[in-house]
């Protein structure tokens, strides 16, 4: 029987990492899980295109044992199908158990249907406005992709803050399990060992990652702005001159700590010296971000909500699912023409170019927990900027 309910999280472009807890009498069994394309015409039987793995459990304590499993690679648009189950024998029978059986969609290569993601963050300590915000997510065409910007529990260690606040919630909307979450850590939920066992483990052991959508026209970019690291730096002023992000229609950034945040506790801000707290995302980050063209900017930690746009990029703040609200105003950056102290959650479609239009758009929609669409914006596409000198890259300091 599971505790915890399989949980889907973005890899990178060709792997889905699924992360699930067992407990009564399965805590030190191997499981299997396996995976195959639905929508494969090509194959005369199911069972010959499908994959699997076998895994081994980890054993947290006496009662959470945790499995963590990778999808891939996945190299097509389709929908694909997982199954995990554990067998048992007595004697000469032997018998299967079902843990979960579900399917997402994934979107590597060329689509000519409209791409779905909701996002969120900062729902800690928030369960009742966060299990009101997943229902009215679920009244809605439901997302290929979640997106959460940090902060989805109080401390990351607790494991019972990790099952009652984030994973009951998304499993009993069916939300984690069926699409994939393009998840990036704040404060509250950043691991200081790098175990991460409930949320994304990355294949080399960095927390920030990159991938694609679409065939390389979609291109997300996840920072952890609990790091104030060089290596961060240099990998992402790498990434973002990379022929990948340079070729995308939407370069799009997901981190924690906004460059440019406006609210916040003043105390705090000001005498504890908590403006300090991710200075290098405005200070290094955004330089790279206006050089590299990049789209759109996510961000949570600052609880509410606020939009605009500064030098050619669009800022979001979209921490509003469910933590103590922010009202009090510290800073002044005059870039915002949104603002919405309230609950919020924020529906992203993609729309690929077709017979009305030859470029991406990008429609973004916020919500307030009684499904009011509280405010709206559209992206179109750039024009690749292959033409930007990139031979001669910032001098980081």
């Amino acid at each position: 029987m599971e505790r915890k309910d399989p949980v889907l999280f973005v890899q990178d472009t060709h792997h889905i990492q699924v992360v699930w807890e067992t407990n009564c009498g399965t805590d030190t069994k191997d499981m299997i899980i396996s995976w195959y394309n639905k929508e494969d015409a090509h194959h005369l039987r199911q069972q010959q295109q499908q994959q699997h793995q076998v895994i081994a459990p980890l054993i947290l304590d006496d009662y959470h044992t945790l499995y963590k499993a990778t999808i891939g690679p996945l190299n097509t648009t389709s929908t694909f199908a997982y199954r995990i189950e554990y067998h048992t024998r007595d004697g000469s029978k032997q018998t299967r158990t079902l843990v979960s059986d579900q399917e997402f969609k994934w979107h590597v290569t060329g689509t000519k249907e409209p791409i779905r993601i909701a996002a969120m963050a900062d729902n800690q300590f928030g369960l009742k406005s966060f299990v009101t915000l997943l229902r009215q997510i679920s009244r809605h065409k439901a997302p290929h992709y979640l997106l959460h910007a940090g902060d989805a529990v109080q401390k990351y260690s607790s494991l019972r803050q990790w099952q009652t606040d984030f994973l009951a919630p998304l499993t009993y909307f069916g939300l984690g399990q069926r699409a994939p979450m393009i998840y990036a850590h704040g404060n509250h939920d950043h691991d200081p060992r790098f175990e991460y066992q409930y949320t994304r483990t990355s294949s080399n052991k960095d927390p920030w990652y990159a991938f694609s959508l679409a065939n390389g026209a979609i291109r997300f970019c996840v920072l952890d702005s609990n790091l104030d690291w060089k290596q961060q730096d240099e990998w992402l002023q790498q990434e973002l001159a990379s022929e990948e992000s340079q070729s995308a229609a939407f370069r799009l950034v997901v981190v924690h700590v906004p460059p440019f945040l406006e609210y916040w506790e003043p105390d705090a801000w000001f005498n504890l010296r908590q403006s300090e707290w991710g200075a290098f995302v405005k200070n290094r980050f955004v330089p790279l971000f206006e050089k590299y063209n990049v789209d759109l900017v996510i961000s949570g930690h600052q609880h509410n909500y606020e939009r605009g746009e500064r030098n050619g990029i669009s800022y979001a703040i979209i921490g509003g699912a469910g933590g103590d609200l922010d009202f009090e105003r510290v800073v002044e950056w005059g870039m915002y023409e949104a603002s919405i102290l309230d609950f919020h959650y924020v529906l992203l479609e993609f729309e690929p170019p077709n017979q009305l239009h030859d470029t991406w758009s990008l429609s973004w929609n916020t919500y307030d927990l009684e499904g009011h669409n509280v405010d709206t914006m559209t992206l179109n596409s750039k024009p690749s900027p292959h033409n930007t000198t990139l031979e001669h890259p910032l001098t980081l300091q």
